[in-house]
């Protein structure tokens, strides 16, 4: 009996080790794979306007018809001159009738003087009771106070007779118009647009995406369309907080330092990060594989140098650091270097260490037909 178990189980060993030799390694599959190359993103131009840091829109503070406008897009304003002016028929009447309404209320309060002068003699002399001094002094005080209010609409309607001319704040250039002569226009309505001309900025949309790899105060190119050959530095000053809901747009305003002259305001630009700004590598959402919370990617070794239409290669797992990139991409900030290749399709069957076979390259850097 001890004999026949013993047989048994060495024949179990037997068995068990003819299995481990026959089991089939990891099948050889063909993968679709990439080379890591650096993002052209950096290096894309963006085109744009020369626009003022600081510029106002004026407009009249009572409704009225335009009369005159003497200024167009381009023109060069001075502090206080006078750039349109409305019909100002009504306000002057106002005027008028304000000024009569005072010469009543002056009127009245002489009258009302007088009579406390009488009364206050007929006291004296103990032919008017207390009470009718007490109340000529009251109709004085009211006529006096209607006096001070005739005053103050007085000097209320002559202020709005002035808001019938439109003056420039301040030194700058007409950038836009918003009315023309014979329109009526409604108090505060845009009658001309002021920029000053110092300082300025460029001002450029670019992908969402692209803003999280611009660290603080990035450089940029710029460079007027009309002489790319003399571009000068900007910083980034200002990025939009919200991207546009349709084209997925942030804007972007790149402070001048000193522009020359052929950076006038409203110049169209190209505008680029400068050369020097850090590389920027992305690949396809469809390349990450996820466990836990990180992000991994297969890096593939093969012989790039083989001109073979199928080359043999194996697959390790690599653990990379990642952030938003475009539509369908994420950016790479870490772990992965430029010219390596790595598996963009099928990650979540793939094993460390298993063969496989990489086409030949084709356009791109990105392998053919994947079988």
């Amino acid at each position: 009996m001890t004999r026949s178990l013993l047989l048994a189980f060495l024949a179990g060993l037997v068995l068990a080790a003819c299995q481990e030799e026959t089991a089939p390694p990891p099948p050889v599959r063909p993968i679709l794979s990439s080379r890591v190359a650096i993002d052209a993103a950096d290096q894309q131009s963006f085109v744009g306007t020369v626009e003022a840091r600081d510029k106002v829109d004026l407009g009249f503070q009572v409704l009225g018809r335009l009369l005159t406008r003497t200024v167009d897009v381009g023109d060069t304003v001075r502090s206080g001159e006078v750039i349109a002016t409305i019909d100002a028929t009504t306000l002057d009447l106002a005027v008028r009738s304000a000024e009569a309404a005072l010469g009543n209320r002056r009127a009245e309060r002489e009258n009302a003087a007088a009579t406390v002068t009488r009364v206050e003699a007929l006291r004296a002399s103990g032919t008017a009771a207390e009470a009718s001094l007490e109340d000529a002094r009251t109709a004085y005080d009211a006529a006096d106070a209607a006096v001070r209010q005739a005053e103050a609409d007085l000097a209320k309607a002559r202020d709005a007779l002035g808001y019938a001319e439109l003056r420039a704040g301040f030194d700058g250039i007409v950038t836009a118009t918003g009315a023309e002569p014979g329109q009526t226009v409604a108090a505060g309505e845009s009658i001309v647009t002021i920029a000053k001309p110092d300082p300025r900025d460029a001002v450029i949309d670019v992908p969402d995406w692209l803003v999280s790899t611009l660290p603080p105060a990035a450089p940029f190119v710029v460079a007027p369309q009309i002489a790319p050959d003399q571009p000068i530095l900007g910083r980034l000053r200002e990025i939009a907080p919200d991207a546009d809901p349709l084209t997925r747009t942030r804007r972007l305003k790149i402070a001048l330092s000193e522009p020359p002259s052929l950076f006038r305001l409203g110049t169209t630009v190209e505008v680029r990060a400068d050369r020097q700004a850090s590389p920027n590598i992305t690949l396809p959402e469809t390349a990450i594989l996820t466990r836990d919370g990180e992000a991994f990617v297969w890096v593939v070794s093969v012989d790039e140098t083989s001109t073979a239409p199928r080359r043999e290669g194996t697959v390790a797992l690599r653990k990379v650091a990642t952030a938003p990139a475009d539509q369908g991409r994420l950016r790479i900030v870490s772990g992965l270097s430029a010219g390596e290749r790595v598996a963009i399709a099928g990650v979540h069957s793939l094993q460390d260490g298993q063969q496989v076979i990489v086409p030949a390259d084709g356009p791109g850097g990105t392998e053919g037909d994947a079988l």
